[in-house]
């Protein structure tokens, strides 16, 4: 089934672009029809790599992003209204994704060989909560750049608003995830974290996400400061992934 992986991905990767031209020439329908059968496409993905490796998607560069495009995929389409500009939230969204099976273009379109400790719910649990933070980050970043980008006078604040309540909900699941690693090193090493590059970066991610939702004031700069750091924070999350999925 090793070959199924790789069709599924360049199926995949032909739809979600389908879906980004569709929606760039407000072909509202089309870009609704074509990014259900992309989720749907992507959802079977995920499965297919499941199946052939025997553990969930979250531990790889391609399952984990793949993940990461299925959640953004399902907010994008069902969760945000149709919109009429052409680089709306939505659009925002499916060039997210390609930019995540972009990153996948240089690493190996195949499932990742069994390791008996993935089956462990502390390990399966902090690889997934990260790979929810990610997509939540993202979708987050998706509200902040359109409103980032309008002129002052046609920004729309509810924009704004809902780009920091995904981006409470991405810090959330980060969090959970960093004490399943806290239970899954006590019950591995009998401690819990020590200073490492591990450590290291989740200090980064987490340091970006509280200047994100704690810088000061309440006016256009302070809002405009938000936005950069809200839009950074995936950034460093994606690079973060990618840096330990090299070899």
């Amino acid at each position: 089934m090793e070959h199924f992986v790789f069709t599924g991905y360049v199926i995949d990767f032909m739809l979600y672009g389908g879906v980004l031209l569709s929606a760039v020439l407000r072909q509202s329908r089309l870009s609704r029809s074509l990014a259900v059968l992309a989720v749907a496409a992507n959802a079977a993905l995920l499965a297919i790599i499941s199946m052939v490796s025997g553990q969930a998607p979250v531990f790889d560069i391609l399952g984990g992003l793949l993940l990461v495009c299925f959640v953004l995929g399902l907010l994008g389409t069902f969760w945000r209204p149709m919109e009429e500009d052409s680089l709306s939230v939505r659009t925002w969204v499916w060039i997210e994704v390609l930019l995540l099976l972009g990153v996948t273009l240089f690493f190996p379109k195949t499932a990742p060989p069994y390791m008996y400790r993935h089956n462990d719910v502390w390990v399966v649990l902090f690889h997934g909560f990260r790979c929810l933070a990610l997509s939540f980050a993202l979708f987050s970043a998706a509200h902040f750049i359109p409103y980032r980008l309008a002129p002052v006078r046609k920004r729309i604040h509810n924009q704004f608003k809902q780009g920091r309540n995904f981006l409470l909900l991405s810090a959330l699941f980060f969090l959970c995830g960093e004490y399943a690693g806290m239970i899954w090193c006590q019950k591995g090493w009998g401690d819990f974290w020590h200073w490492s590059p591990a450590f290291f970066q989740s200090t980064v991610i987490i340091l970006c996400l509280m200047f994100a939702f704690h810088i000061p004031g309440k006016n256009r700069r302070s809002d405009d400061l938000r936005s950069i750091m809200a839009v950074l924070v995936p950034l460093v999350m994606l690079t973060v992934k990618v840096i330990k999925g090299l070899p």
